[in-house]
């Protein structure tokens, strides 16, 4: 029978209480209560610091077990970049605990935290930039906007150049550059243009025959 040894929590407990009497806003009250249990080893110090606070403070609310969990997450998760967790600070504990039980790696974590303090972002707001995977889509816009500039058109042209001999500079008159929108309605366009013409050609063949038979029948009548 394995029994549990008793556990001196005692520096634990004072520490939580000095935590509770300074008055803290909530994310940095969470975030040195975080602190504070993750510098425990033992397994239970969530379970015995949420035990603390609830009784030690009743009429206080969010001091379950899994919420104190979560506030040690977020101590081991941001503690080793300072310039994040001052970012992450900005944020409610809501905020920070859908993008920590998000599945993402620490650079999208990063990501997600920087944006919803930029554009402070509903909690729905943030759920469902995660299950859209907002953040691949503005990778692929700084990898885009980073490759085409003047320096890489100019490198492409000149390349273009060695291969195509006949190929003319940028100095010459250039066309301006068609979005797809405008290339795929043009094509459409041509499309229909081009039905109507041979809708009209078939009607016409198909008229000839007639208009010959109804002249010899009037031939056939005088």
């Amino acid at each position: 029978m394995n029994i549990r040894k008793a556990v001196d929590y005692s520096a634990m407990f004072a520490a939580l209480e000095a935590a509770m009497d300074a008055d803290l806003p909530q994310m940095e009250l969470y975030c040195e209560i975080g602190k504070i249990v993750c510098a425990r080893s033992e397994k239970g110090a969530a379970v015995a610091a949420a035990e603390f606070l609830k009784e030690q403070y009743s009429d206080m609310t969010g001091f379950s077990p899994r919420n104190v969990r979560r506030m040690r997450n977020f101590w081991q998760l941001c503690s080793g970049t300072p310039e994040l967790l001052g970012e992450a600070l900005c944020l409610n504990w809501t905020q920070n605990v859908v993008i920590m039980e998000a599945e993402l790696t620490a650079e999208e974590r990063c990501w997600y935290i920087r944006k919803a303090a930029a554009q402070k972002l509903s909690k729905s707001e943030l759920l469902r930039m995660i299950e859209n995977f907002a953040h691949l889509e503005s990778v692929l816009d700084e990898k885009v906007d980073a490759w085409y500039n003047e320096d890489n058109d100019e490198n492409s042209e000149r390349t273009q150049y060695e291969e195509d001999p006949v190929y003319l500079s940028r100095q010459y008159p250039k066309k301006p550059r068609k979005s797809l929108l405008y290339q795929w309605f043009s094509s459409l366009k041509r499309r229909l243009l081009h039905h109507n013409y041979t809708i009209c050609e078939r009607v016409l063949m198909w008229q000839r025959p007639r208009h010959g038979m109804n002249t010899r029948k009037k031939e056939d009548m005088s």
